[in-house]
């Protein structure tokens, strides 16, 4: 009888530790990137995953990934929405300097991912 029971709770605990895998993180990372005010400005390519841990709902995960430049920062102006969005032309001059087009900047940083009904995001 314990027998049938423990081998009836596996897929119930299977569910309670899913974790997303690497391609799966590797594409909400890149929605996250083509949907951002900066990707007029830039693209991400060379994505990994370096670590991560699952954390209640969320997914905690240390990455790498490439900027590349797409755009030059002197054929932009710097607004005041620019200067208040996450990504904006402002936090990138003081992140990265004066940028050209080709400019190339490796990162790594920690990512929070989270699950929704259409799958895991990255958290805003």
């Amino acid at each position: 009888m314990n027998k049938n029971i423990s081998i009836a709770m596996i897929p119930l605990l299977a569910g309670c530790t899913e974790i997303p895998n690497d391609t799966t993180l590797e594409q909400a990372f890149y929605s996250a990137a083509q949907s951002s005010k900066a990707s007029t400005i830039l693209t991400v390519d060379n994505f990994a995953k370096v670590s991560g841990y699952k954390k209640r709902d969320q997914y905690i995960a240390e990455v790498s990934y490439d900027i590349r430049f797409i755009s030059s920062q002197q054929n932009h102006t710097i607004s005041k929405d620019a200067r208040a969005s996450g990504l904006g032309l402002h936090m990138l001059s003081i992140d990265y300097g004066q940028y050209k087009v080709g400019d190339i900047s490796s990162n790594q940083q920690q990512v929070i991912f989270i699950k929704t009904h259409a799958g895991w995001r990255v958290k805003a």
